[in-house]
């Protein structure tokens, strides 16, 4: 009789055995096998949805996570009949160009994700013959019945007008104008498209799909994931990963601009170029919401707007501190895609400021409905100042210099994209901008202690003044400022007042007057 390992031993050797298969298949098979999936990426693998995006900082495996789904739903035939109606033929997938396609085959398909060894070659599902074309890489042919073929977003929309796909995966952020073209691809298959990209060349299109809420956003029934480097530090299954907080803030230091630190360590949209507001940034002008004191004021600014999609109405609140120095955008509403009267809003006004004391209303006095509404319906308005040029650079300056905060509520995210995507050129008849208009509304006549900037305390007042009496004070103190009489009825000297603001705006000697 042989001897009979004991029941420890042979738990052991059967664990070594499968540690043996684990070993084995990471190695033969690591695109199932050899890499652990961070929560967002296995929330992406999981995914059934038509379209797919992920917008994501540099360097944090979103390419390789969607490289590693597309050999899956290559191979993976027992998916196919849930995934689509009939067999799958073709996949692309899409590149900037040529070159890069065929570097990322070489240096990350075959090295990294494609099936090695026995399953190399002659396995019936998992096996694959690369088709090289003029030495550039141009498809994978799976012994399982799939062809993917490399496509470059740099060919003639003409060259992408044959096929019938049945999966497309986009690296990188593809031109709008080709988009159309892809779609058409997937049509007949009712197939599937998935975007994995940085947000470095900042497509309105794009833009529109990721961050957009409400009539205008782009394919709301899609995946869509926005991933910042701080959504790596731990797998899906709670281990550690490389990544480090030291790690992150070094690559941020790296970066040469807040708009850079947004795109490529946050995954968000930004036009640094052009902007009209670049001094708003989400990642230094944002703030967790919590109550406001009540010794504080608020100050509300209302665009009554013309309703609908072209230009809804808009309302922003905005609470400020008792010594002027600081405010915080505290509630706010965009009647997004809603047809509205001018006592809609008066309505809606009188909603959002109910049961709050020591408000102050400013209102677009180019609607004069909204004001004989809320005379009657005992809302007390004031004129907003409508000048863009005093609007536009008291808000640059107060997100400049971390005066002014917008709190981090759903309600305040359309106000934060119209804020960091509004640009120059825009003409008026076009722009994105009534919550904005709202919010200058709001500001533009609070009488900020600017004084505190250079580090000057302004001197104490001889009575306390309440804060009506202390914006009306303030307001005769502006009208003097604007070219009036300064106290001693000596007019104030322009060139000081236009030094001052580029100082804070922080321009240089380039913007002062040559004599």
């Amino acid at each position: 009789m042989g001897l009979r390992a004991p029941d420890d031993v042979a738990v052991k050797l059967e664990e070594l055995r499968l540690l043996k298969e684990k070993i084995s298949l990471q190695e033969k098979l690591p695109h199932l096998h050899g890499w652990k999936l961070y929560q967002w990426a296995q929330d992406y693998w999981d995914s059934r949805n038509k379209v797919q995006l992920i917008c994501a900082a540099n360097q944090i495996s979103k390419s390789s996570t969607q490289i590693r789904k597309h050999i899956h739903w290559a191979t993976a035939q027992e998916l196919w009949p849930e995934l689509w109606k009939t067999k799958p033929l073709q996949f692309w997938y899409c590149y900037p160009s040529r070159d890069v396609a065929h570097v990322e085959f070489q240096k990350k398909w075959v090295p990294e994700f494609l099936p090695r060894d026995e399953y190399r070659y002659d396995h019936p599902v998992y096996g694959w013959k690369p088709e090289i074309y003029h030495g550039r890489i141009f498809a994978i042919h799976w012994n399982g019945g799939v062809s993917t073929y490399f496509k470059t977003y740099s060919q003639d929309a003409q060259d992408l007008q044959t096929g019938t796909v049945w999966k497309m995966d986009l690296d990188e952020e593809t031109p709008e104008e080709i988009m159309s073209e892809l779609f058409i691809r997937l049509a007949a298959t009712d197939g599937y498209l998935s975007g994995v990209f940085t947000p470095t060349l900042a497509q309105e299109f794009w833009r529109l799909a990721i961050e957009e809420k409400g009539p205008n956003e782009r394919f709301p029934d899609a995946f869509k994931l926005q991933v910042s480097m701080y959504d790596c530090l731990f797998y899906a299954d709670g281990t550690k990963s490389p990544w480090s907080i030291e790690q992150i803030r070094r690559a941020e230091a790296s970066c040469k601009s807040p708009q850079e630190i947004e795109k490529r360590i946050y995954g968000r949209f930004t036009l640094a170029d052009g902007l009209k507001y670049p001094s708003f940034h989400r990642s230094t002008n944002r703030k967790d919401g919590h109550p406001v004191p009540k010794e504080w004021s608020i100050w509300v600014g209302v665009d009554p707007g013309s309703g609908g999609e072209n230009h809804p109405a808009a309302i922003a609140m905005v609470a400020v501190s008792p010594d002027w120095k600081q405010g915080r955008v505290v509630d706010g509403w965009r009647g997004d895609g809603i047809i509205t009267t001018a006592s809609d809003i008066v309505k809606k006004t009188i909603e959002m400021t109910h049961g709050i004391d020591n408000v102050r209303i400013f209102y677009d006095w180019g609607c004069r409905d909204f004001y004989t509404i809320a005379m009657e319906m005992g809302l007390q308005v004031e004129p907003a100042e409508k000048s863009h040029h005093i609007g536009e650079t008291m808000l640059n300056v107060l997100f400049k210099n971390k005066m002014l905060w917008v709190y981090d509520y759903p309600q305040l995210e359309p106000l934060c994209t119209e804020l960091a995507t509004l640009k120059l050129s825009t003409s008026k008849t076009k722009a994105k901008d009534d919550f904005v208009d709202a919010l200058r509304y709001a500001i533009s006549k609070v009488p900020w202690n600017w004084e505190s900037l250079r580090g000057i305390e302004p001197p104490p007042p001889k009575e306390k003044l309440s804060p009506q009496q202390a914006a009306a004070q303030a307001r005769r103190g502006n009208r003097r400022e604007s070219g009036g009489s300064g106290a001693d009825g000596e007019l104030i000297d322009a060139t000081d007042e236009i030094a001052a603001w580029n100082d804070l705006m922080g321009y240089g000697d380039e913007f002062e007057s040559n004599g």
